[in-house]
């Protein structure tokens, strides 16, 4: 059997849209993405972190995830964009994919921070209040904020690849102006850039309404359903796990966040927002910083 690997990579950011992403690619017929949508293969040693069960650690392994018939071939792990949590990722990217092409998805950081813990929260990582749960912000392992520092994980990047292989996406412009911004994305990955599809009208996983569930639910959910279920289309997968959580969860309330812990993000981040700006060109005109 001929094996293959991905020729590119959705990095992050967590909580910024790469499932959609993952998604609409997927439709594409000159893509194929793997059905593992985080196998985080290049993620390294865990340092004391633990991965989730989907974590695929070997080689022959994760070549089974990519069809060799099909020319562009991708996955996406936000957590190759978690550093100092997750090290060494580009370097490993680097040398065993040295031609690949990055696509690097980001939002206001404020947002993705809140999206984080509202997500950690809902799978029964957190229980902390939001200004607790930030704790530290000068902790550089704090997890809330890792995948928040996007210039610092993006330079890391380009110390590997060059400029012309990295391509940084504003998530508002996927939301707001999704056909013209898939179009770029096509003409990136060297597609068919004026292919179409309906179901880039659809968006997933939002978090308003979105289910609380206990931890040993989730543990359930992600070692014993989801693998079985792998198969099933996901549009059926979504519908019949929504409906069966509508009922027997209850429903995820947004956070408070206060106007002093507001500015302390606001200061926090405000670096990190001015050297991508300059890393990228981008004005990212909707965000709050």
């Amino acid at each position: 059997m001929n094996m293959a690997l991905p020729t590119f990579f959705i990095i992050g950011a967590a909580k910024a849209g790469t499932t959609s992403l993952h998604y609409y690619l997927d439709q594409h017929p000159q893509i194929q993405m793997s059905a593992n949508k985080e196998p985080n293969f290049f993620s390294g040693p865990e340092n004391g972190i633990p991965y989730t069960p989907q974590r695929v650690s070997r080689l022959d392994h994760y070549e089974r995830l990519f069809d060799p018939a099909i020319d562009v071939r991708g996955e996406a792990s936000p957590g190759y964009t978690n550093h100092p949590r997750r090290q060494g990722v580009p370097e490993r990217i680097k040398e065993l994919i040295p031609e690949a092409r990055l696509l690097y998805l980001v939002r206001d950081p404020i947002a993705r921070t809140v999206s984080h813990y509202q997500d950690s929260f809902a799978i029964g990582k957190q229980r902390k209040p939001l200004r607790e749960a930030l704790g530290d912000l000068s902790d550089a392992y704090l997890p809330l904020t890792c995948h928040s520092r996007y210039a610092s994980q993006l330079e890391l990047y380009l110390r590997h690849f060059s400029q012309e292989r990295v391509m940084v996406v504003d998530q508002s412009d996927l939301l707001a102006d999704r056909r013209s911004t898939l179009q770029g994305i096509f003409a990136f990955l060297s597609v068919d850039d004026a292919f179409d599809s309906s179901r880039f009208d659809e968006q997933l996983y939002t978090s308003q309404g979105r289910p609380i569930y206990s931890f040993g639910y989730w543990q359930f959910v992600e070692r014993l359903v989801a693998p079985s279920m792998r198969r099933m289309p996901l549009r059926l997968r979504r519908s019949l796990r929504r409906n069966v959580e509508r009922i027997f969860l209850p429903s995820l309330e947004a956070p408070t966040l206060d106007a002093e812990l507001r500015a302390r993000l606001e200061d926090f981040y405000a670096d990190e927002v001015d050297r991508l700006r300059a890393l990228t060109g981008k004005t990212f005109p909707t965000w709050s910083i």
